[in-house]
């Protein structure tokens, strides 16, 4: 039997800040609203471009690129924060 890996996207791993609603009129003289997004707290507690700077300095799993998507093995992130667990033990 194989396993298959899963995936996560820069979604699933980075910090979301809060989106408000936004109205705006179209040209066309149409209203459009853009809806609100709750902010959401990725696995790493990390900002996205904080993710990428930790890529470059080769101290975060590469992403695998699939077609135009950039994912991250659920594997490979398990075992980065594994490896990163601070453990702490108070006398």
């Amino acid at each position: 039997m194989t396993l298959v890996d899963q995936y996560l996207r820069m979604a699933d791993l980075a910090n979301q800040p809060e989106r408000k609603a936004k109205t705006y009129t179209t040209r066309s003289g149409q209203q459009r609203t853009v809806t609100a997004k709750a902010a959401t707290r990725g696995i790493t507690g990390f900002s996205a471009k904080h993710i990428y700077h930790l890529i470059n300095e080769g101290k975060f799993p590469a992403p695998v690129k699939i077609g135009r998507a950039s994912l991250w093995r659920l594997s490979d992130i398990n075992a980065w924060l594994a490896s990163h667990a601070t453990t702490t033990s108070e006398v």
